[in-house]
C-alpha cells in the first residue's frame, strides 16, 4: 500500500509541476492564479478520459481562457502545443542520456532514432529564430494569438527545462512506484525507458484515456525487459489504474467547484 500511496503522491506533483509550468508559459496573467491553472488542468485530464482525441486539452484551453480578461483562446491552444514541444525535448534529453550511456537496447533502435529526430526539430523550433512561424504570422493574420502563444516555448527557457526535467522525475518516480509494488525490478534506464514510451503513446490522440494503446505498449516493453506476460499485463492495468482513478475523482472534484456551463464555453466568442 505504500507504493500505491507513494505512486499517488507522484501523480499530485506532477499535476501541480504540469500547472506551474502552463503559468510561466503563459507568462503568468495578472488576472489567473495558480490554483486556476491546477483545477483547469485536472478538469482537461478527466474529460481526456471519456472524450475522443484529447478534446479535454481543447475544453481546458477554453476554460482557463474564459476565466481571464487578457488571454485569447487560440493563444492558450498555442500554449498547449508549446508544451508538447517542450515535453518532445525532455523526452530527447531522457532518450540521448540512454543512448549515451550504451542503454540504446532499453528503447530498440527504431523508437531511438525517432525521438532523436524529434529532438533535433524541436531544440530548432525552442533555440532557433522561429523564422517561419514569424513569417506566417505575418502573412495570416488570424493565426497571430495562436503562433504567439506556441512561440512562448522560447521564452524562459531555464525556468520552464528545469519544471519539465522535474515533472518528468516525477513520472519515472510514479513508474518505479507501482512497478515495485508489483515487486518488478527493473534497472534505472528500464525505468526511464519504459516512462519515455508509455508517456508518448498515451499523448497520442487515439482512444480516450488512451486505453488499449498505453497498454499494449507498457506490455511490450516489460516482456521486451523480460518480465512475464502475465505480470506485464498485471503492471499495465495498474499503472493506467492508478493514474485514471486519480484524474477522474480529482478531475470530478475540480468540476464541481469550477461550476462549469459547458453551453457558455461553447458559445464564447474569445477567439
Amino acid at each position: 500500500m505504500a507504493y500505491i500511496f507513494a505512486a499517488f503522491i507522484a501523480t499530485f506533483i506532477t499535476f501541480i509541476l504540469r500547472s506551474l509550468r502552463w503559468m510561466i508559459l503563459l507568462d503568468s496573467p495578472k488576472d489567473l492564479e495558480l490554483h486556476k491553472y491546477i483545477s483547469t488542468t485536472h478538469i482537461g485530464y478527466f474529460l481526456n478520459n471519456i472524450l475522443p482525441f484529447r478534446a479535454g486539452d481543447i475544453a481546458r484551453a477554453k476554460l482557463l481562457s474564459v476565466n481571464s480578461n487578457t488571454i485569447k483562446f487560440s493563444f492558450v491552444i498555442g500554449s498547449l502545443v508549446a508544451e508538447k514541444i517542450i515535453d518532445l525535448w525532455i523526452v530527447g534529453l531522457f532518450s540521448i542520456f540512454l543512448i549515451f550511456f550504451g542503454f540504446n537496447n532499453v528503447l530498440g533502435i527504431e523508437f531511438s532514432i525517432g525521438i532523436l529526430l524529434l529532438y533535433i526539430i524541436t531544440s530548432f523550433i525552442i533555440f532557433g529564430n522561429n523564422y517561419v512561424a514569424n513569417k506566417i504570422q505575418k502573412q495570416f493574420s488570424i493565426t497571430k494569438n495562436f503562433v504567439e502563444g506556441y512561440l512562448l516555448v522560447s521564452k524562459n527557457k531555464i525556468k520552464l527545462g528545469s519544471i519539465s526535467f522535474l515533472l518528468w522525475c516525477s513520472f519515472v518516480a510514479y513508474m518505479y512506484a507501482l512497478l515495485k509494488s508489483l515487486n518488478i525490478d527493473l534497472s534505472f534506464q528500464q525505468y526511464v525507458g519504459i516512462t519515455v514510451i508509455s508517456s508518448i503513446v498515451t499523448s497520442l490522440p487515439i482512444a480516450p484515456a488512451a486505453i488499449g494503446t498505453y497498454h499494449l505498449a507498457v506490455i511490450y516493453f516489460l516482456t521486451l525487459y523480460g518480465i512475464e506476460i502475465d505480470q506485464s499485463q498485471t503492471a499495465a492495468i495498474l499503472l493506467h489504474s492508478i493514474f485514471l482513478l486519480y484524474t477522474i475523482i480529482l478531475g470530478y472534484i475540480y468540476l464541481s467547484f469550477e461550476k462549469v456551463n459547458f453551453k457558455s464555453l461553447i458559445d464564447d466568442n474569445k477567439n
